[in-house]
């Protein structure tokens, strides 16, 4: 079902411009669904009364064929896309992040394995009582799609159903845990000098096989140590992921002609906003570069749509071309043991009052930083999330290089923090202001981070600090450096200019 809830009566929508250049490959693709039972026709009369005819258009592909397009989108406001919930249509995919892991569990050399489903989308039949609303016309006849059509905006919900139950299915049969997919992407793996991936590739094909579900063998890669997944290549004896050379120069002459701009245009913005976003994946720190972006195309809707480049977009483009220039597009998944902020004596904490601060421990060595008078009564001090990111970030501005290579877990009951830091973005300007030179910190440091939450964890050596309880503090630390380290003017300039800005 389609969980379509609007109305069902006749109508139709004229065909997008590529079906009327390219009308007999149109049809020519058309018949052979027709041949394979996906779609119903060619009928010279409408099949149904009520039958809702949407534009359909075709779209060329890699390999020379083209993929058919049925616009359920249109028109807006009353297409067929536009009367199905968007909590049918929210899908959660795997993330890149997790197949690295898998990887990276199985150490250096694994092998690995990509298989595709073909024609993916289109394995999964339409209850009958929807075909009303998946009508088209090319030329005088009209068709019916009897499957799950490319366009429909529940689409992706429901095939990614369908092959999280192959997963599940394949991990119950094969006892192996390797195994990851996205959408009809699936990734399999072994242990190097092992049968495992091989074994998991006959297990997946028997079970394909076996409930009728074609693969396309030839966008089979593997078994091997080195292969393309979600479009970035993965080197299991290096263990390094690298962006394709074709991406790498599209991107940098994408940052490039941006840098050279006034204004620019929402089409040309979204599409380097999405290069970034691809590219992330590889470099997974740089995402809190790519905000700035995001908020400039807010409210935009047309694609000619003009957008002006501020200084601060600037700023990140010059970043960005900085991360290509130092890591070439290459980042190591190595994955060491993380390390908890007790095991590496780092403490960090704040106080919301005025007459208080923030502070920060690491070892022997702490750091007190007292709130600006200015901020009394100020919008800032009720910002709970920047005044406790403020001390975290100080602590990497003045110990960076001695946690050099470390993954570490950083505590903190505010799940709001939680979710900043782990994104490593924010909808608060104020927030990236400091969120920024902290990741930026982190890549060139070599550091991982990623928060927990954890509710009223016990702080007392930095909570007696923020506070200003220095009686309390010896006491609770009596081990403590005589004097403080001192807050890098850096540090402070950068603090001031983010309190400036709106959360």
């Amino acid at each position: 079902m389609l969980c379509y809830n609007g109305p069902r009566d006749f109508v139709v929508y004229p065909n997008l411009k590529s079906i009327k250049m390219h009308e007999r490959e149109a049809f020519e693709v058309v018949m052979k669904e027709v041949q394979l039972g996906r779609i119903a026709g060619p009928f010279l009369d409408k099949p149904f009364l009520n039958l809702r005819v949407s534009p359909v258009g075709l779209i060329p592909k890699k390999d020379g064929s083209w993929r058919l397009i049925h616009h359920l989108s249109y028109p807006s406001g009353e297409s067929v896309n536009d009367h199905i919930d968007d909590i049918f249509c929210k899908v959660k995919y795997t993330s890149f992040d997790t197949a690295l892991e898998m990887l990276a569990k199985l150490g250096p050399g694994a092998i690995a394995a990509r298989l595709d489903i073909k024609s993916a989308f289109r394995l999964l039949p339409i209850h009958p009582s929807d075909f009303e609303l998946l009508g088209y016309k090319i030329g005088d006849y009209y068709f019916v799609d009897k499957c799950l059509p490319f366009g429909c905006s529940i689409s992706c919900s429901l095939f990614e159903k369908f092959a999280t139950f192959l997963e599940w299915e394949l991990k119950r049969r094969s006892g192996s845990e390797c195994i990851v997919h996205y959408l009809d992407d699936f990734l399999l793996a072994g242990a190097a000098n092992s049968d495992g991936c091989i074994e998991l590739m006959a297990c997946y094909s028997n079970l394909c096989e076996e409930l009728g579900v074609p693969l396309a063998p030839e966008k089979t890669i593997g078994p091997a140590t080195c292969l393309t997944f979600l479009g970035l290549e993965i080197d299991t004896v290096q263990m390094l992921v690298r962006i394709p050379q074709e991406k790498l120069d599209k991107l940098k002459s994408a940052l490039l002609a941006i840098l050279n701009k006034k204004k620019t245009n929402l089409k040309d913005l979204q599409s380097l906003s999405g290069l970034l976003s691809f590219c992330s994946r590889a470099i997974p720190s740089a995402r809190a570069f790519n905000r700035r972006f995001y908020d400039a195309m807010t409210g935009l809707k047309k694609p000619f749509h003009r957008i002006r480049v501020t200084l601060e977009m600037k700023e990140d483009v010059n970043m960005w071309l900085s991360f290509l220039d130092n890591f070439n597009g290459c980042s190591f998944y190595e994955i060491s043991d993380w390390v908890d902020s007790d095991s590496l004596q780092l403490y960090t904490d704040s106080a919301g009052n005025i007459k208080m601060g923030c502070a920060a421990i690491f070892e022997t060595h702490w750091v007190f930083l007292p709130w600006p008078i200015e901020w009394k009564g100020e919008d800032v001090m009720r910002d709970v999330t920047f005044l406790e990111l403020i001390p975290i970030v100080l602590a990497f501005f003045i110990w960076g290089e001695h946690i050099k290579k470390k993954r570490i877990l950083l505590y903190t009951d505010n799940l709001a923090l939680v979710s900043v830091l782990n994104k490593k973005t924010s909808k608060s300007k104020r927030i990236m202001q400091l969120l920024r030179p902290l990741v930026l910190i982190s890549m060139y440091s070599e550091i991982q981070f990623k928060a927990i939450h954890i509710e009223g964890k016990s702080n007392i050596k930095a909570d007696a600090l923020s506070r200003r309880q220095w009686v309390r503090f010896h006491r609770a630390f009596p081990s403590a450096d005589g004097s403080p380290m001192l807050v890098p003017p850096k540090f402070q300039n950068l603090l001031y200019s983010a309190a400036l800005l709106k959360s």
